[in-house]
């Protein structure tokens, strides 16, 4: 958008790989918590669109509940359809426990080889993800 700073953080997906790493097995512990009732919960979800700089991917850290449906054989394989059900905990889980807290859930930022692009305003709420890392004004 014109007007809006946006900063580089060289190598920082490093940073926020280290985070979903340690996030991720908290989530895959819920998953098969909730596994029978056809909902998944992924902690990232990502877009990846054309732009005037080229092909770009985004990536939205935070809550996506899906609905995995079973939709069929293809062969010997099980074929699943994936439907987007929302950010908020859906009510027919409401007799299940909360999924984890996410530390950085909100942070959007989109690539660059392994250096994150970031809005400024994002960035200076997720400064302390980043700490240590070289930050370049766009």
């Amino acid at each position: 958008m014109p007007g809006r700073k946006r900063l580089r953080i060289i190598n920082g997906l490093e940073a926020v790989e280290k985070f979903l790493e340690e996030y991720r097995h908290s989530i895959y512990r819920y998953n098969s918590l909730i596994r029978d009732t056809g909902f998944y919960l992924k902690p990232l979800h990502v877009v990846s669109r054309n732009t005037s700089e080229g092909r770009r991917t985004y990536y939205y850290i935070g809550r996506y509940w899906w609905r995995v449906v079973y939709a069929g054989k293809s062969g010997k394989t099980s074929r699943v359809k994936w439907i987007y059900v929302g950010r908020e905990k859906p009510p027919e889980l409401a007799g299940y426990p909360d999924p984890p807290s996410h530390p950085i859930a909100g942070l959007r930022f989109s690539i660059d080889g392994r250096d994150v692009i970031i809005d400024k305003r994002v960035y200076e709420k997720y400064r302390w993800v980043f700490e240590g890392y070289k930050v370049v004004e766009e």
